[in-house]
């Protein structure tokens, strides 16, 4: 599970570096302090869009996939390679059409790679586990994206530079899926069932809410409590500058808040993925987790300083270590196909990806309605409160 890990890390390290940081930097030169909000918004609908598309069709097509090499690691390994030229190409950019086109183009071939990623936990793993290796899965993704935010920060000078060093870490940790426990060949495996000439292919993404209601509760409710949390976090370089009121030294502030975010999400998690393990229980400890970052979230408007700011960010942390390490869990084990794992986590994992491009998009809209940053947090506390409430509804897993 390892390899699981640092797979996600290195594709996790873009999306803290790319969106949250280097692209949000580059719109903000190229089209100024009155439209950079409005611009980014405009720019992260265009790659949610592509993720949409993206994570669904991979996780198809790597369900009939048969190699040597297995019917992950080809659509792991290759989407991190496309993504390399790709990612080089946004540092050279001087204008905003070509930038965004390279940067849909990155969410496309990184989230392909995403989807079949998730599968290799139900393949593997058996249901009594999953606690403990969905919390490995979520340190990855959450360790990759505040490296990212860190990384983003310190070579952020050079966009070049920067985009190089982003573009090489998904290809190299991906690589190692070859050497650190490969998946096996699989291709004597038992093909999927071919849909019949009645059935069109893109029916066979449609999970009927009727037969497998705990599937789309929890679809939902990770939907709603990402949106929530990335409608802060993918906009923290703002909130810091503008909100806080740090100014040019937002970006400096950037990598403690990171430092604290990794931190207390290590604290949190391995512990949290064991015991629900144990106890043979989820729903709880996700419930939990969503009550205490909406009332974090909360922080920043009683007291709208670097200390309250990072109050919220240490809570937050603790409960989304948590959150990531159960809720995985409870994710795998209420797909409703065990042939068509990537296909169906391709569709869950929709919840996990898009909030991370659309959040920003919709704290943008709030700043450009409200002309402030202030109703971001009221909002994003009362989308996770939902989710939590949400995933009460589950009713197969305790």
């Amino acid at each position: 599970m390892m390899s699981i890990g640092m797979s996600q890390f290195g594709i996790s390290v873009v999306y803290g570096a790319v969106p949250g940081v280097l692209l949000a930097l580059q719109v903000q030169d190229l089209a100024g302090d009155d439209h950079k909000a409005g611009v980014l918004s405009l720019l992260t609908i265009f790659g949610a869009v592509a993720a949409l598309v993206a994570q669904p069709l991979a996780g198809w097509l790597s369900d009939r996939t048969r190699t040597r090499s297995g019917s992950r690691t080809p659509f792991i390994l290759g989407g991190s390679v496309l993504a390399v030229p790709i990612l080089w190409s946004m540092g050279w950019v001087g204008s905003l059409v070509p930038l965004a086109v390279l940067y849909v183009a990155s969410e496309f071939v990184l989230s392909a790679a995403q989807g079949p990623l998730a599968a290799v936990l139900p393949d593997r793993v058996p249901a009594e586990r999953r606690g403990r290796f969905s919390a490995a899965l979520g340190l990855g993704l959450m360790l990759g994206s505040v490296g990212g935010a860190v990384l983003g920060s310190v070579v952020a000078s050079d966009y070049r530079l920067a985009y190089v060093v982003v573009g090489l870490i998904p290809v190299a940790l991906a690589s190692t899926r070859l050497f650190v426990a490969p998946d096996p060949d699989n291709r004597s495996a038992a093909r999927v069932p071919a849909e019949s000439t009645r059935t069109r292919w893109w029916r066979t993404f449609l999970v009927s809410s009727k037969d497998h209601p705990d599937f789309w509760w929890v679809f939902g409710s990770r939907a709603l409590i990402y949106t929530g949390f990335f409608a802060v976090q993918g906009y923290s370089l703002y909130l810091l500058d503008d909100y806080i009121g740090l100014g040019d030294e937002a970006i400096d502030f950037v990598p403690v808040i990171a430092g604290v975010t990794a931190l207390c999400f290590c604290v949190s998690a391995f512990p949290a993925g064991m015991m629900s393990d144990r106890l043979g229980r989820r729903k709880v400890f996700l419930v939990s987790a969503a009550a205490a970052m909406a009332g974090a979230l909360l922080v920043p408007l009683a007291s709208p300083t670097v200390a309250g700011y990072l109050v919220m960010t240490a809570i937050i942390a603790l409960a989304f270590g948590c959150f990531e390490a159960v809720d995985t869990a409870l994710i795998t084990q209420v797909l409703p196909r065990s042939t068509s794992y990537a296909q169906d986590l391709g569709v869950v994992n929709v919840a996990t990806v898009a909030p991370q491009i659309l959040a920003p998009a919709m704290a943008g809209a709030i700043v450009i309605g409200t002309d402030s940053y202030t109703l971001i947090f009221p909002t994003a506390a009362a989308l996770i409160l939902l989710g939590g409430l949400a995933v009460l509804r589950v009713r197969s897993v305790r």
